[in-house]
């Protein structure tokens, strides 16, 4: 089966937040070589997303959502995300050293 991804406007201004990060360092070519491992990642979404474990936020959240885990050690990331039908809804990319996500943050 195939997923359409769809991208919520959170997960986009975190993406953003990221690259601005980069160029910030004046590290250009990082944050494109990022921005291409990051998409190439979520592209991996379109035909196994149930592949990724549920969180452990979800039961105190109510509800179930993955995680893409992307990055290694500090530079880590989690691609939050829920599958609905034939679609996943990407929610955030959330740095891994950050606290738990809480659902005003969703």
């Amino acid at each position: 089966m195939r997923y359409r991804v769809y991208i919520s406007e959170k997960a986009e201004a975190d993406i953003a937040g990221v690259l601005a990060w980069f160029q910030s360092r004046l590290a250009g070519e990082a944050a494109a070589k990022w921005l291409g491992a990051i998409w190439k990642a979520i592209d991996t979404l379109e035909t196994t997303p149930d592949r990724c474990p549920t969180i452990a936020e979800s039961e105190a959240l109510g509800f179930d959502i993955r995680e893409l885990l992307f990055g290694r050690r500090i530079g880590r990331y989690r691609i939050l995300f829920q599958i609905r039908g034939n679609t996943v809804h990407i929610l955030r990319v959330w740095h891994s050293a950050r606290d738990k996500i809480r659902p005003e943050e969703l």
